[in-house]
């Protein structure tokens, strides 16, 4: 490929899926890894892949990613977790696009396909969902978010066919024992917001999240992991609000 390409991606005790993630990037120029003090072999692994390792500490996903680019050394950049992993058409894909039209688009969607409990979502919004990962960076940076990142390009976009594997959650206690840095942060967010839930909203929105999920996100397809990640997403609902009153107290 002669157009070079950069990929960043932010860790912290990620040797689960790590080394998936990079084994399937063997084809792009140049990958920036930021760590934030892992513990386990998050660094060896990364070493072994030759990644260029910098060390941050965590305050912020939009602050974390926002470094990891500005360490690329290439104009085309692409944004991965350390639990995602790409598919050899989405590979082959991506190099077409940036090759035959690198200046016809600032940036590409990719479809993100998540696996929960060792099962690949097929159907419904999890099996599908468009997020802007390859972009120009002379055309795009983050808008910075305690919790999750955005990335906001000027100019045309487009939506890539294939897609990545996101590699979730592995086990019911691996969702749990996150579930309280994420719902601290989104309580954060909506407690700068001025948000505040009487006792019914909270059982009306949680009641509400478990069946979008389900039902109206078409997570029913997905079988018994569809059914339990809908309930998790409802009860992480129900704790950012719980979380959310506390900072008014």
């Amino acid at each position: 490929m002669n157009l070079k390409l950069s990929v960043f991606i932010i860790a912290f005790n990620e040797e689960r899926i790590l080394e998936d993630c990079l084994k399937k990037l063997y084809w792009v120029d140049e990958i920036i890894v930021v760590d934030s003090g892992s513990t386990d072999n998050t660094v060896t692994i990364c070493e072994k892949y030759n990644a260029k390792v910098y060390y941050r500490k965590f305050d912020g996903f939009g602050e974390q990613k926002q470094f990891a680019l500005n360490q690329t050394s290439n104009d085309w950049v692409l944004s991965l977790d350390a639990d995602e992993v790409l598919t050899d058409s989405l590979i082959d894909e991506i190099k077409f696009n940036i090759e035959t039209n690198p200046k016809d688009f600032a940036g590409y969607y990719i479809k993100c396909r998540m696996v929960f409990l060792g099962k690949t979502f097929n159907f419904g919004n999890e099996s599908n969902r468009n997020i802007l990962r390859l972009f120009n960076k002379t055309k795009g940076d983050f808008c910075l978010t305690s919790v999750h990142e955005e990335i906001i390009v000027k100019g045309k976009t487009k939506k890539l066919q294939g897609h990545y594997l996101h590699y979730s959650y592995a086990s019911i206690q691996a969702f749990i024992s996150k579930l309280n840095t994420y719902t601290q942060l989104g309580a954060a967010n909506r407690f700068a917001k001025n948000k505040k839930y009487s006792f019914y909203s909270i059982i009306i929105k949680t009641i509400f999240e478990f069946v979008k999920k389900f039902l109206f996100e078409l997570n029913i397809l997905n079988g018994k992991s569809g059914f339990h990640w809908s309930l998790l997403s409802a009860f992480s609902t129900y704790v950012k609000c719980i979380k959310t009153n506390e900072y008014t107290k």
